[in-house]
């Protein structure tokens, strides 16, 4: 076989491989509704805030948010607690199902590194962790960690990756802040916290 043969051969069965999605987790069949927790949440939560996904078909309770690496090892830590030891490090890229191991509950994990941060996507059905996670305060790197080149003047509308972040994590975090709290950041940001 001649080299330029074998190239094209081996360029076409990456491209096949390359091709084909990821499997994708079903989270209906993760969470069936016989598991469906009990959980009263409060009408003002703090950041980051936890929703239900009943509505989905999902029957758990999901928390979307970026935190500091000191906040994430603190959710582990809570994760540990209610019974979930088999944890990806901090900083580790992980998307996947992770067993309580005592009892059938789970949590669906999925993290992250960006925005100087630890992006978290977590649902569960664990009663003792939802009630931890209720009470669990932590906050996102500030602006100017999350986007060291950025001065906060220059913005107006915003695209991409700025939009991503404010619109999923700084903004549920801006929004679960007192006025007082919102007093401790530099006035261009709370400027801009505020129009955004």
């Amino acid at each position: 076989m001649s080299v330029l043969a074998w190239l094209k051969q081996r360029l076409q069965r990456d491209i096949l491989r390359l091709g084909r999605p990821e499997p994708q987790t079903d989270l209906r069949a993760i969470f069936p509704r016989a598991l469906m927790p009990s959980l009263s949440l409060p009408d003002r939560q703090v950041y980051p805030p936890i929703v239900s996904l009943a509505k989905d078909h999902i029957f758990g309770y999901r928390m979307h948010c970026l935190l500091t690496y000191q906040g994430k090892e603190a959710l582990d830590t809570l994760l540990r607690g209610a019974g979930f030891m088999a944890l990806p490090a901090v900083t580790e890229h992980f998307s996947g199902v992770i067993e309580h191991s005592t009892n059938e509950t789970r949590i669906f994990l999925n993290q992250y590194i960006d925005f100087a941060g630890v992006c978290i996507n977590l649902v569960t059905n664990n009663n003792t962790l939802l009630a931890a996670l209720v009470n669990f305060k932590s906050a996102p790197p500030t602006p100017w960690e999350s986007f060291a080149d950025v001065d906060p003047d220059t913005l107006g509308s915003l695209q991409g990756n700025i939009d991503f972040w404010c619109n999923y994590f700084w903004r549920p975090y801006w929004l679960s802040l007192s006025a007082a709290e919102r007093l401790q950041y530099p006035v261009k940001w709370q400027e801009f916290s505020d129009f955004h």
